[in-house]
């Protein structure tokens, strides 16, 4: 994947695709991947926006938005975990990359050995935090 950060207007980004990637796109409200899935792919935001959120006690509860030129779904990659949260278009249709599991491993292990643990280690933060802010945010609503 390469991302050319040329924009088409502020709500678009253009990218060439590579081998191991490809576009698709989801309408408003469907769900690219639900909590608790295995993970194989991750997505960059062409076109739209996704909210990120997790499921407690069988409420919803948003953590986050990614717009044009965010990733998301890469934890489940990194330490091969499921899905720590599950992601919904919103506010229209969305277009994204899909880079499977080969091109982005492939990514990551060409980088240093030490950012690879790093980043390994940031990612079971990450993970830890989200665990943590939910609970919070059930006891408080």
């Amino acid at each position: 994947m390469d991302t050319n950060k040329s924009f088409k207007g502020s709500d678009e980004l253009k990218v060439r695709i590579t081998p191991g990637s490809r576009k698709t796109s989801y309408p408003d409200g469907e769900y690219i991947f639900k909590e608790g899935e295995p993970g194989d792919t991750a997505f960059v935001i062409l076109k739209g926006k996704v909210e990120i959120s997790r499921e407690v006690d069988g409420k919803v509860i948003p953590i986050g938005n990614v717009s044009v030129g965010g990733m998301f779904g890469e934890m489940a990659l990194i330490d091969d975990g499921v899905r720590m949260a599950s992601a919904q278009a919103v506010e229209g249709s969305i277009e994204v990359l899909v880079i499977s599991r080969g091109v982005f491993n492939s990514k990551l292990e060409s980088a240093d050995p030490f950012q690879r643990a790093l980043i390994s280690i940031l990612t079971k933060h990450v993970r830890t935090l989200a665990n943590k802010l939910t609970k919070l945010e059930t006891q408080v609503s």
